[in-house]
């Protein structure tokens, strides 16, 4: 599998979760973050199964112990404009830099759901 950030995607965001990780952060904390900063923003509000795929991700990838820190500045992040989309696509590329391929993809393929969903939710709405 070839993951490659979007364009939209700040880069520095990948370093900050390699870094996290060889500090011993697992995907799985990251992701918790994740979920909070999106539920926070409402940023998947309205969108047909984004919730569902955070939670699926949740559940496929359960931590063992929160990061509350991690967490909270995570989704501090949403105040510089860093999405829930940006998130996973760093993250997909972190875990691949890091060689947790398994993770890698399914944090990629919710990623890439996500995408569509909002393309899909854009068409409904207009």
């Amino acid at each position: 599998m070839n993951i490659k950030l979007d364009h939209t995607t700040p880069c520095h965001l990948t370093s900050f979760f390699v870094l996290l990780m060889k500090e011993g952060i697992t995907a799985n904390q990251i992701i918790f973050g994740i979920a909070k900063l999106a539920t926070e923003t409402h940023e998947l509000d309205n969108m047909v199964t984004s919730i569902d795929c955070l939670r699926l991700l949740l559940v496929l990838l359960p931590a063992d112990s929160c990061a509350e820190g991690v967490s909270k500045y995570i989704a501090s992040l949403a105040a510089e404009g860093i999405t829930c989309s940006m998130l996973l696509d760093a993250l997909s590329l972190a875990c691949y830099m890091c060689g947790q391929f398994e993770p890698a993809k399914l944090i990629h393929l919710t990623y890439k759901r996500l995408q569509a969903d909002a393309i899909i939710s854009q068409m409904l709405s207009d």
